[in-house]
């Protein structure tokens, strides 16, 4: 790190995802990182593109809910980081 910053968060949970938001929109410079090549913790959506590939090729035959690019479920805490 040869930048300074305000803040430090480290962890891909979602209490440092919203921590790392709000200290982001009130100003502060923030470094999150995470030890994971990938964004995201134990969410499905986050999983590396293959993986998520080769888990809907086992789903194909009992879709019920449509693909993925029918629908989506917004993860991020907006309301958290509207400003005031």
């Amino acid at each position: 790190l040869d930048e300074e910053y305000d803040v430090i968060v480290l962890g891909p949970g979602l209490t440092a995802c919203v921590l790392s938001g709000t200290m982001s929109v009130n100003g502060k410079k923030v470094r999150h990182m995470d030890g994971n090549p990938y964004v995201g913790a134990r969410a499905l959506l986050s999983l590396p593109g293959r993986s998520c590939i080769g888990a809907v090729s086992r789903w194909r035959g009992r879709l019920s809910v449509g693909l993925g690019r029918d629908w989506n479920v917004d993860l991020t805490p907006k309301f958290l980081m509207a400003l005031s």
